[in-house]
């Protein structure tokens, strides 16, 4: 797919060329939308606002909504402000607050006042939710029924409000005051006798979530309940809207892509074409961070300088153990935060759950100690050598657990992202402590080494 609409581009590209947009904007409008979206984002600037300019607004804003956010932005400063506000008009009003959200407050300000009153209303009570929560995500156009109505009379509204719809698979009921009661499919309600009341047949046992219920919970939930939309109520039980599997997949690469970021402790999103002082200027607070950590292990060699000095082989030895620890480490760290991200550590578990990743770190540690130390005495001749280098393994690689398991549950204790410089952290720990245990072990018994 990703070649074919390479091979579209430039394609899009030639005719441009030959200032023949009609055909440009024929061939878009034959795509899906998040082919179209992707064959747009790839031309220059100045062909993406003539073909803006030039497409119908209903195909304009399918593309739009398909594109990432930093691409909705960088269009948005291409166009005019009525023919952005015509735009997001066709939009989804919870796409249209996410890309609000993204821009200046004047720039956002200015595009709210040039949209149609009904929608702009509606996109800022969107708005007034936090981003990552379960408002932030949410439509609000959706279809219920109250619980009053019988069978037909619900397949007639569902007739007329469907096509404003996010979806119909589940229809969600309420009562009087618009308080969730029930859920029914849209095969039982075809099924159900047209005199049936909906009461009769709805499901009253719903799943749903709170407004404020943070985004990657909404997520493990539908994952759980494998569920295609889930409701969302205020504290009154209100119904407010609905989130929607798509809303669930975006929420779910962007936090897997922001674990990503923050393991390598990369703080905002960065792509490959990024340009070069904004990767740096992003990369740059880390690593000089990772520098200090570093200077850190450097103080412990020193430390040990007078035992390198009498004993040299320890120092081509030494980073197999700081090594071994930070790959315990890592593989603990990811382990970790992705049981964290699932919901399956519960935090009073968190003393039981760092112990056992203490044991495994220094089993393993012992597994292939045990052979580098076979190694290391055959090598030097020196089987004390070979035992230093075991205990080091298995001090450091225990370390490696519990770092690996314990910065992540600190962090999400202490309210912060686990993910949040993790990588760093305990690749710091175990060069410091995988140092520290080899060559303090190693100055210990120096006499019988030498």
């Amino acid at each position: 797919m990703q070649e074919r609409n390479r091979i579209l581009s430039v394609a899009a590209g030639n005719l441009l060329k030959k200032d023949d947009i009609k055909k440009v904007i024929a061939l878009l409008d034959k795509l899906h939308p998040a082919d179209a979206a992707e064959v747009v984002s790839s031309l220059p600037e100045e062909n993406q606002k003539r073909i803006f300019e030039t497409w119908d607004v209903p195909h304009a804003a399918d593309a739009l909504q398909e594109m990432d956010e930093s691409e909705q932005i960088d269009i948005v400063d291409l166009l005019s402000t009525p023919l952005v506000s015509d735009i997001m008009e066709e939009m989804a009003a919870d796409d249209v607050a996410d890309l609000l959200g993204g821009l200046d407050k004047q720039d956002a300000e200015r595009i709210l006042t040039a949209m149609n009153r009904e929608d702009a209303v509606e996109v800022l009570r969107l708005m007034q939710h936090k981003e990552d929560t379960a408002g932030g995500i949410m439509t609000p156009e959706f279809i219920a029924l109250r619980k009053d109505m019988t069978a037909q009379e619900s397949i007639d509204l569902l007739r007329e409000k469907a096509p404003d719809a996010e979806t119909v698979y589940y229809i969600f009921i309420v009562n009087k005051e618009n308080q969730l009661v029930g859920v029914i499919s849209l095969r039982d309600l075809i099924i159900a006798k047209a005199d049936q009341r909906i009461e009769e047949i709805m499901n009253p046992n719903v799943i749903y979530v709170d407004v404020d219920t943070d985004q990657e919970e909404v997520a493990r939930i539908m994952s759980r309940y494998d569920l295609l939309a889930v409701p969302v109520v205020d504290y009154e039980h209100h119904l407010l809207g609905i989130v929607t599997i798509d809303d669930v997949v975006d929420v779910i690469e962007k936090e897997a892509s922001e674990d990503i970021y923050r393991l390598g402790g990369v703080t905002r999103e960065e792509r490959l074409d990024s340009p070069a002082m904004e990767s740096i200027r992003n990369r740059l607070p880390w690593m000089s961070f990772n520098l200090l950590t570093a200077s850190f292990a450097a103080g412990v060699v020193y430390l040990f300088r007078g035992t390198i000095d009498n004993l040299v082989i320890l120092a081509a030895i030494m980073p197999i153990v700081a090594g071994t620890g930070g790959n315990m480490g890592t593989q603990t760290l990811a382990i970790t935060i992705r049981g964290i991200a699932l919901g399956q550590l519960e935090f009073r578990e968190g003393m039981r759950v760092v112990a056992r990743q203490v044991g495994i770190g220094a089993t393993i540690g012992a597994t292939t100690g045990l052979l580098a130390a076979i190694i290391a005495s055959f090598t030097s001749r020196n089987p004390f050598l070979g035992l230093v280098l075991f205990l080091a393994m298995i001090i450091n690689m225990g370390i490696g657990g519990l770092v690996g398991a314990g910065f992540p549950i600190v962090l999400r204790l202490l309210g912060r992202d686990p993910a949040l410089g993790s990588g760093v952290l305990v690749t710091a720990f175990t060069d410091v402590f995988g140092f520290l245990t080899f060559l303090g072990l190693a100055t210990l018994m120096l006499g019988l080494l030498i």
